[in-house]
Order: structure tokens, then C-alpha cells, then sequence
């Protein structure tokens, strides 16, 4: 018997019943046990949400959906720095396991350089580098700008604790905090080719934001905030990029699992 020392965790609400038949017939095929997380939905914004800066900042405000997904992510990080683990794989029930998941999964468990967060869906980044090749023969890049979703990704006990001061008030949607990389310093990296294929097509989504009316302030002060973020991303990635090179800063190996 094989002991698998990554856990995975599959966020779903409790009445979403055709999403957990769905992924729970594909874990069934594969042989791998996981558990659901009962995602909650909200029904009104809850204290730790900064409606204030989330309006000063993006000139619109987070659904409700996009409250209770932070809102799940946040809790399972809590649950993992409770716990005696080291790294948990967290997915969303509307993903498609890719047949070389499995495999993937086992080669991130045997990586022999530190990460906080590896996601198995590389699907919107921009300007990449190889940091190195696991064992299956999937490739582990960084990127400038950092994919997006929370579909699934690995993340390790260390990127959990960090992340959760980082959280605790509610400003941007769970994907956008992850890819503030030059903010919580977590080391962020993803798999090529993707092991995960988002689903909503089929499964339909749950969340959706209104296109927000901003006055001409307001775009502007949106237009700021976005291209001070764009400058640091862009500070982030090359202070990365070079020192992930030979005799160019600090061997990557030496660094903390979560920086």
C-alpha cells in the first residue's frame, strides 16, 4: 500500500450535489482518497471584509460567492496549520483530473527545492522561466505575472501560516492575494502542462461579479493602484528571475519552504 503524504482537500458547498458526484466519481477511477470541505454560502458581508479599501482600491466590491470562496480557503489553511502536515493539495468541485495528476502529485511530494504554493493549473501567466523539471517530467515554472484561479494547488504548511495574516481582512478575491506574491513573499510556482482542467463549462459557476459604474475619479484612482501593483509585480519577478540564477544571489535551495 502506497502512503501518500499530500492530502487532498475538495471544496464544495453541501447542496451542490451534481459537483461532488462529479468529482468524486473521478477520485473513485483513480484510487486516491480526499475529503470534502463544506464551503459555506454567505448571506450578508461578513466583519472582516473591508468594504472601505475594496472600494478605494478596485472602485467595486467582492460578490457574496467570491466572499465565501476566501472565506473556504481561508478556514482549510487554518485546518492545515493545525494540523500535523506538511502539505495539502486543495482543489475546486468543478475541476477535471488530468491522467497525470496522480503521477504529479507524487513528484511534488519528492521535490528537492522549497515552495509555498504549486499550482496544477497554469492557465493565464505571463513572461516565464523553468525553475526546474520533477521527476514525471513536469515542468515547474515562475512567473511575472502569475496565472490565475484557484482551481487547484499544492501548498505547504509554512505558505498556509503566512498567508493567513495576509487574509484576515477581506480586500481582494482568494486568486488575486495568492498572485500578490510581492506582498506575502510566498514562493509561487505552477505546473506545465496543467493537470487540472476547470470545468465551469459543465458544471456551470458560482461566481460572478457585476460590472461596476465608476466615476472618472474613480478610474483613475482604479488606473493608480493597478500600475503601482503592475510596478512591483514587475520589481518582484526580476529580483526572483535573478536570483534564481548561478552566482546570481542566494541558491534557491537554501530558501525557507514558504519564501
Amino acid at each position: 500500500m502506497t502512503f501518500h503524504k499530500i492530502s487532498i482537500v475538495v471544496i464544495s458547498l453541501v447542496e451542490s450535489r451534481d459537483r461532488r458526484r462529479y468529482i468524486a466519481e473521478q477520485f473513485s477511477k483513480i484510487g486516491r482518497e480526499f475529503r470534502f470541505f463544506d464551503a459555506e454560502r454567505f448571506k450578508e458581508y461578513p466583519s472582516a471584509y473591508d468594504m472601505v479599501t475594496r472600494w478605494k482600491v478596485h472602485g467595486n466590491h467582492l460578490n457574496l460567492s467570491e466572499i465565501g470562496c476566501h472565506d473556504s480557503h481561508y478556514r482549510i489553511w487554518e485546518q492545515l496549520v493545525q494540523s500535523s502536515d506538511e502539505t495539502w493539495c486543495i482543489l475546486e468541485d468543478d475541476v477535471e483530473l488530468g491522467e497525470d495528476f496522480l503521477a504529479t502529485l507524487d513528484a511534488i511530494e519528492q521535490v528537492p527545492f522549497p515552495f509555498g504554493i504549486m499550482r496544477l493549473c497554469d492557465v493565464g501567466g505571463e513572461d516565464s522561466w523553468v525553475v526546474a523539471t520533477l521527476s514525471n517530467g513536469s515542468v515547474v515554472k515562475d512567473h511575472r505575472k502569475q496565472p490565475f484561479g484557484t482551481q487547484g494547488y499544492v501548498i505547504h504548511r509554512d505558505a498556509a501560516r503566512i498567508l493567513l495574516n495576509h487574509a484576515r481582512r477581506i480586500v481582494y478575491a482568494i486568486d488575486d492575494l495568492l498572485n500578490r506574491t510581492w506582498e506575502h513573499r510566498v514562493r509561487t510556482l505552477s505546473i506545465t502542462p496543467s493537470v487540472l482542467v476547470h470545468r465551469n463549462d459543465l458544471m456551470g459557476t458560482t461566481i460572478g461579479r457585476e460590472k461596476a459604474k465608476r466615476t472618472l475619479f474613480q478610474k483613475l484612482k482604479r488606473e493608480f493602484y493597478m500600475g503601482r501593483d503592475s510596478m512591483n509585480r514587475r520589481i518582484h519577478a526580476w529580483y526572483r528571475r535573478r536570483k534564481g540564477r548561478p552566482n546570481g544571489g542566494q541558491n534557491p535551495s537554501s530558501q525557507r519552504n514558504s519564501g
